[in-house]
């Protein structure tokens, strides 16, 4: 799951700092799950993806397009924008405890995933990019 469509217009709203894409990939869209094409203005926000006092909580800057855009629409498929990355998977027990975190390569998105779910005590995975850190998605349990 991508952030949510309402939060995101808040959060651009608000924003102060605009930047615009001079690579690709390097600047992942958080509402559409697209890297932005080169020229593309994004806003660069602080998100928390958590809803509780967990120890975890925490923001995480995440980019925008400047000009809202369409929301990834779950399709059952991996966001193209994940798959050439290294991400960093950390799963959360419904409290929002960290249960589980590994590094992983973005082609084995679905296998690391499915293998964190097997856990019952596994209510979502929180996805990161390894080397900056920013928050990507949210995979939950069917």
């Amino acid at each position: 799951m991508p952030i949510d469509p309402e939060v995101a217009q808040s959060l651009r709203e608000h924003a102060e700092v605009v930047q615009v894409a001079d690579a690709k990939p390097g600047y992942p869209c958080r509402e559409c799950l697209k890297d932005a094409e080169i020229g593309d203005e994004l806003v660069l926000v602080s998100y928390d993806p958590f809803a509780t006092d967990s120890p975890y909580r925490g923001s995480s800057a995440i980019y925008l397009h400047r000009i809202p855009c369409e929301p990834w629409r779950d399709d059952g498929a991996v966001p193209q924008q994940q798959l050439g990355r290294r991400l960093s998977f950390r799963s959360f027990a419904s409290d929002e405890m960290m249960i589980d975190a590994e590094l992983v390569e973005g082609a084995t998105f679905i296998d690391a995933a499915s293998r964190m779910l097997q856990n019952n005590l596994v209510e979502f995975i929180n996805v990161h990019n390894a080397s900056p850190g920013c928050w990507a998605l949210r995979v939950e349990r069917n």
